[in-house]
């Protein structure tokens, strides 16, 4: 890895005196998609949080985008260049489509921002007056990554984009994925192997907020050590 986008140091993290990362080291390079697996609990979405200032590290560092961000507060962390789509997708019940889309851009060009969405999902150009209660979950998922995108973020962070989806919209969110990550960098966070293989570089697996295993995803999978560490 040469140049890296995303990089944290021996960090450890937790909420109050329940600490839930330990020590975690893993870096993402410039342009590269890395990919944290893990199943539930083993602390993939309290990195992310960390990493996004909405959590403080008790110990270790946090660099992204050539800056010490350690300790950085959300808002700020926000501005840097970095977006994170959480696993909920962010998504308002009361607002519009278009609307969320115009929140995301700061835009008065809504009908620009809407055209170039429904390049990546037309669907959502269909529904762009409609409500985000209104939505499918599968639609709220595009929803999500399609505010994350039309900011042009450096360095993405995804939390299970494709978790509860049907089928037929996994396989359009990864084809959207697989575009967008085309020289940006992204961080994965997944417990579905095969989704993982779709889009995956380096893989970092973490148990009991631990990182237990890292190297190329393919090397990991054909090792039979994906399937030891995610598979129950």
């Amino acid at each position: 890895m040469s140049e890296v986008a995303l990089e944290l140091s021996e960090v450890s993290a937790g909420y109050g005196t329940a600490r839930v990362l330990w020590e975690v080291t893993l870096g993402v390079g410039v342009g590269e998609v890395g990919c944290l697996l893990g199943r539930n609990g083993a602390g993939k979405t309290t990195l992310l949080k960390t990493v996004m200032g909405l959590l403080r590290p008790e110990t270790g560092r946090v660099r992204a985008l050539g800056r010490d961000i350690t300790g950085w507060p959300g808002h700020r962390v926000h501005r840097s260049g970095m977006v994170w789509v959480p696993q909920d997708n962010g998504v308002f019940p009361g607002l519009t489509v278009q609307e969320h889309l115009a929140l995301a851009t700061g835009d008065d060009d809504v009908d620009a921002v809407v055209t170039r969405v429904a390049e990546w999902f037309p669907v959502l150009a269909e529904r762009r007056y409609q409500e985000g209660q209104t939505l499918s979950g599968g639609e709220r998922k595009m929803l999500g990554i399609a505010q994350a995108l039309v900011t042009d973020p450096q360095l993405l962070l995804l939390d299970e984009p494709t978790e509860g989806v049907a089928p037929q919209v996994v396989e359009q969110l990864l084809g959207v994925l697989a575009g967008a990550s085309d020289g940006r960098s992204v961080l994965l966070v997944e417990q579905n192997i095969d989704t993982a293989l779709t889009l995956g570089g380096t893989a970092y697996v973490l148990e009991e907020g631990r990182v237990v295993a890292a190297g190329p995803l393919s090397e990991l999978h054909d090792s039979g050590e994906l399937q030891r560490r995610l598979t129950l």
